[in-house]
């Protein structure tokens, strides 16, 4: 394990609920033997779709039905899922941002996916760009299968996309029947003012199918997010499910658990990864000859660094494990893996005295990486 984890997307691990978890689970373990004798169903345990979606109408002002909303094993097996819904041969193609989440990449990679990366600048995908593309690909005859956009909090970016472009986004989608898949895991990790509807909340002509997770807010390891859209869109898409369903007993644990505290337990963990995110900007605001960031996010889990055009990447990267300091390249976020003058900090996990430590440690890498 690196002595300044600033790789991996996770929430602070001093912030879950050993305990409170483990009390929820003495309330309801006993009353659940009939129901972990029995396989889940496609949509899972009901009560956590329930306040899924009561989550939903709180942050959005509107929900799906109870019955639109389906568990999934972490944000990822949405995902997936899309790819096998979508994706009928080797070569079809999936609109992305250029720069996305490496999960995803991979992911439609193994599907045998072509991934077509349209240019981003502070405000997400860029809709010039995108309606550029299109056109191209459809006077060929040979437009991709879906879109898939992280509008909030882009991942690796930190950009949020603005209303007007979100409906360009659809109204572009629409002229071309495209479906368009909304990864919004990182909705709830919000550290300013900030509201921006979700693409599923705004009007469409076609598909938007919207994928959650408790990751971010709770913890990766428990493995719990969900999916929704239309019917027969979300029947078809959970045809394609082979796992038998969603832990009833995760489920249940967590339902208990958040059925009282979820924004309790959003506003604490927020309050303790923001101080996390000041403290590096601070850092790395004191190191200009050396970093460059994208964006200031107001949300998520990441910051975004340009690094020195004379920046050898390859020498940075040894240096910094070298040195205990683990952050993730530009090259594995870019949708051909193209070696980038990027890397993506994130903030969430490692503790305050980390990032003091580490953010001087990994500019002294850069500043002995350069050509």
């Amino acid at each position: 394990m690196a002595t300044y984890p600033f790789g991996s997307g996770r929430p602070d691990p001093a912030s879950f609920p050993n305990r409170e978890l483990g009390e929820a689970a003495m309330r309801v373990l006993p009353e659940m033997g009939n129901q972990l004798a029995l396989y889940p169903g496609s949509l899972g345990y009901q009560p956590l779709r329930q306040l899924m979606a009561d989550r939903l109408l709180k942050r959005e002002g509107m929900a799906p039905a109870v019955d639109e909303i389906a568990l999934s094993n972490g944000s990822m097996q949405g995902v997936t899922l899309m790819a096998q819904m979508f994706i009928e041969k080797t070569g079809d193609g999936v609109i992305m941002e250029e720069f996305s989440y490496s999960g995803t990449i991979g992911a439609y990679k193994k599907e045998g996916a072509e991934l077509i990366g349209i240019p981003v600048d502070e405000h997400g995908m860029r809709m010039d760009a995108l309606a550029d593309e299109l056109k191209t690909r459809a006077d060929k005859g040979n437009l991709p299968k879906f879109i898939y956009v992280l509008a909030t909090f882009q991942n690796p970016t930190g950009s949020v996309m603005p209303l007007e472009r979100r409906k360009e986004l659809l109204k572009i989608a629409g002229q071309y029947e495209l479906p368009v898949v909304e990864d919004h895991c990182y909705a709830d990790t919000v550290y300013e003012d900030y509201y921006v509807p979700s693409l599923y909340t705004l009007p469409s002509d076609v598909p938007v199918v919207h994928i959650e997770s408790l990751s971010k807010i709770l913890g990766p390891g428990v493995r719990l997010g969900c999916f929704f859209t239309k019917q027969p869109l979300l029947g078809q898409i959970l045809s394609l499910r082979r796992d038998g369903g969603t832990s009833t007993l995760a489920a249940a644990v967590v339902h208990e658990y958040f059925r009282e505290n979820l924004w309790t337990h959003v506003d604490k963990i927020n309050s303790i990864v923001k101080e996390k995110r000041d403290l590096m900007f601070e850092l790395l605001g004191q190191y200009p000859e050396v970093f460059e960031w994208f964006s200031r996010p107001k949300g998520g889990l990441f910051i975004w660094i340009k690094l020195p055009d004379a920046t050898d990447r390859v020498k940075c990267e040894q240096i910094a494990e070298d040195r205990g300091v683990d952050y993730a390249t530009g090259a594995a976020f870019h949708v051909h893996g193209s070696d980038v003058p990027y890397l993506r900090l994130a903030f969430g996990y490692a503790s305050l005295q980390e990032i003091q430590k580490g953010i001087p440690i990994l500019a002294d890498c850069v500043r002995e990486a350069q050509n």
